[in-house]
């Protein structure tokens, strides 16, 4: 049967239970019909010896002659039992080894696909039947389930016939015993693995996780309520706690290391609030877990190497915290099954994927292309003696870049072809046609390019985040051409046959986007300009619609490149917001008296308005932070302030209210107590019973452990 289908094997097993079950019901009444003759040959050879004693000859013959038959039906019975017997033990051994063939298909290759193909979908890869497949993959799981289990009753029906059966001196019920007690083991192994592996995270967590943010995920039993098991689950619980990447692929590598990663806080590395649920059962027959409201409060991220450390060993292993991978571990309360003993119980864990964890937004883009790398090219499957994958072709960085793009921005458009060739000009050599793998440290690490100071990664991320939060409607609508250098776009421009404007992404700033446009000289040549571009906290005080609606120097100009009508594209947005630019109470909450707006040409800035300037001529405002080539027009300067969103928990912590334990007051302000006290649950009318729970002391350290121990697993 090796080489066979699902189908075929599962049809297999199938029989062999059917054939299991027939050889058990001939086993058992061949046994008892044995039973009955060494009987009757008992009593037989009781009256010959009684014949014999008493000389009654005339008798003796007729009673050996009886005692004969019988012994040649009874060696004919025996001899018929031990052919049954032989063939329960070849019909059980086959149904183990396709049930071995059928979970090793199961878990290694259909649960193995699908845990993949959820790691991709991380990063958009399609996955629209994620749901039926794994459906489908719970039926084969529910279906060895019950083949193992019949497999295992004839197995043990079996041993205890032939306990109960007459010892005879062949030896035979011995020998057949010990080859049962041998399947029963197999059959038990199985059993636990296929329980063990049923395990899974059904909804991967966030790739990456914020500290004091909400995350969701969700594990599932793909054996379902087969052999009863949810009765069995009724008093556990499914906890979650947070380890290092390192500690899971120990555990990976030897299954039993998790009993000291469950039982004990030594490896946890951080903190998670409503760390337990309960297992429960659903319409569809989805036995899972949910974790809606489970938020990581604290992570202990390792320090990084100081500065010029001599100690290189110890630099290795002091990662930033952007380099740190971890992993959920999910485990169930021990709990037994069946008729297995207590040394056998189910011990059931899982891990999520590799996570990176972030304390502050700045840490975002840094690990966002460390955890992309992982779930592009690397294997699910934790092998602690395997490299991760260092260097990869353009093709298959493009197919992820691609993927990524859509899932981020939740662009309809996606990533053209002609979009990517231009990616590919900022990570591969010009004109060479030998290009060498790229890198993880030339995509995410090294400068784009010498004169720059970021990497393709953090440009790339940027200009993801600029079209997400600022220009989704101007990029499905095709209205940004985006990725196209400053050269080729002024060329697209001069050739069209009307004056045209286009919108670029800059490749000298990260998340900017820049308007161009072809102004024509005195002697009717075409020249190309190119406004410094806007960043998206520029897009902040003023949208991009609004601006391109009041830029003088694209009042006369119709189209976009190529050949789209701007006031088309400009009826999209809020007209009352382009009506009020120019005066009026601005929804941007600034009064805004004229947009001046900076050309780029050559390399050189020249003053695209008759407006004087404050201050003088071709001089951007003293005010910019930025360098005068880069500066936005249109910029707005305010007084910095604290961002209270990025570092309040970060205070907090700090700050030490994760102390506060117990003191019910204390957390909810005074208020709470007298709102307890006054409470009458008849209000209304009738009797009214004052209701004082002064005598309940949250704080007593005796009253807050005797909670803990009701609801949170010890």
């Amino acid at each position: 049967m090796i080489g066979s289908s699902s189908k075929e094997l599962q049809q297999a097993l199938t029989d062999v239970s059917k054939q299991c079950h027939h050889l058990w019901e001939e086993n058992k009444d061949l046994q008892g019909r044995f039973v009955n003759e060494l009987g009757e040959l008992q009593r037989i050879q009781l009256a010959i010896n009684q014949l014999e004693a008493d000389r009654r000859l005339e008798h003796l013959a007729q009673a050996k002659t009886s005692l004969t038959e019988l012994q040649r039906r009874a060696t004919a019975l025996y001899e018929l039992l031990m052919t049954k017997r032989s063939e329960i033990v070849v019909k059980l051994n086959d149904g183990t080894n396709y049930a071995t063939m059928l979970q090793t298909q199961l878990i290694g290759e259909k649960l193995y696909s699908w845990k993949n193909a959820q790691k991709l979908a991380q990063i958009g890869m399609p996955f629209e039947e994620r749901e039926s497949a794994l459906d489908e993959i719970q039926l084969e799981f529910e279906f060895l389930a019950d083949q193992n289990w019949q497999l295992n009753m004839f197995t043990c029906w079996m041993l205890d016939l032939l306990r109960r059966a007459p010892q005879l001196n062949d030896g035979n019920s011995q020998t057949t015993q010990s080859k049962l007690s041998a399947i029963s083991e197999q059959l038990n192994k199985l059993l636990f693995m296929l329980v063990s592996q049923s395990f899974i995270v059904s909804v991967q967590p966030e790739p990456v996780l914020k500290t004091q943010h909400k995350f969701v995920t969700e594990v599932r039993l793909l054996i379902g309520d087969k052999l009863g098991i949810r009765q069995h689950l009724m008093n556990t619980n499914v906890n979650v706690k947070i380890i290092a990447e390192e500690d899971a692929k120990q555990m990976s590598v030897n299954y039993d290391d998790h009993k000291e990663i469950c039982r004990r806080n030594n490896k946890s590395v951080g903190t998670i609030s409503n760390e337990f649920e309960k297992l429960t059962m659903d319409e569809r027959g989805h036995l899972a877990a949910k974790f809606n409201n489970s938020k990581l409060t604290r992570i202990a991220h390792r320090k990084p190497p100081p500065k010029g450390a001599s100690d290189m060993k110890c630099a290795a292993n002091m990662q930033a915290a952007t380099d740190q991978k971890y992993a959920l571990l999910f485990y169930i309360t021990p709990f037994q099954m069946g008729n297995l003993s207590k040394e056998e119980q189910f011990d059931v864990w899982t891990l999520s994927l590799p996570i990176m964890v972030t304390v502050h937004g700045s840490q975002d883009c840094d690990a966002q292309v460390a955890i992309l790398w992982h779930r592009a090219f690397a294997s699910i499957s934790r092998n602690p003696n395997v490299t991760e994958v260092s260097a990869v072709s353009w093709e298959n960085l493009a197919h992820m870049l691609r993927n990524k793009f859509t899932l981020f921005t939740g662009a309809r458009r996606p990533l053209s072809d002609l979009d990517l060739a231009y990616l590919s000009e900022k990570l591969l050599a010009p004109n060479c046609a030998d290009q060498k793998p790229i890198t993880f440290a030339r995509f995410a690490k090294t400068m784009m390019r010498d004169d720059l100071q970021f990497s393709f990664w953090e440009w790339f991320f940027s200009i993801m985040q600029l079209i997400k939060q600022k220009l989704l409607k101007f990029w499905d609508e095709g209205w940004c051409t985006g990725f196209i250098s400053k050269n080729d776009a002024s060329q697209m421009m001069i050739l069209q046959s009307h004056p045209t404007f286009l919108l670029r992404f800059s490749d000298s700033q990260t998340g900017a986007v820049s308007i161009g446009f072809v102004y024509s000289g005195e002697d009717g040549q075409k020249i190309p300009f190119h406004l410094a571009p806007f960043t998206i906290k520029d897009l902040d005080q003023l949208s991009l619609a609004s601006r391109i609606a009041s830029c003088p120097q694209l009042k006369d100009i119709r189209y976009m490149c190529p050949n789209i009508d701007k006031e088309d594209m400009l009826r999209y947005f809020d007209s009352e917001e382009r009506h009020r630019v120019g005066g009026g109470d601005s929804p941007t909450g600034y009064i805004q008296s004229e947009i001046v707006m900076v050309a780029k040409t050559n390399g050189n800035f020249r003053r695209m308005s008759n407006a004087p300037s404050m201050f003088g001529a071709d001089s951007p405002s003293p005010l910019s932070i930025q360098s005068k080539l880069d500066w936005s027009p249109g910029e707005v300067h305010q007084n910095h302030m604290m961002d209270m969103s990025e570092d309040l928990n970060q205070m907090l912590t700090v700050s030490g209210i994760d102390s506060v334990q117990g003191d019910v007051e204390t957390l909810l302000g005074p208020a709470f107590k007298n709102n307890i006290t006054n409470f009458h649950p008849h209000d209304g009318g009738g009797h009214h019973n004052n209701h004082n729970l002064h005598f309940v002391d949250m704080s007593h350290q005796g009253m807050m452990h005797q909670h803990h121990n009701q609801f949170y697993p010890s």
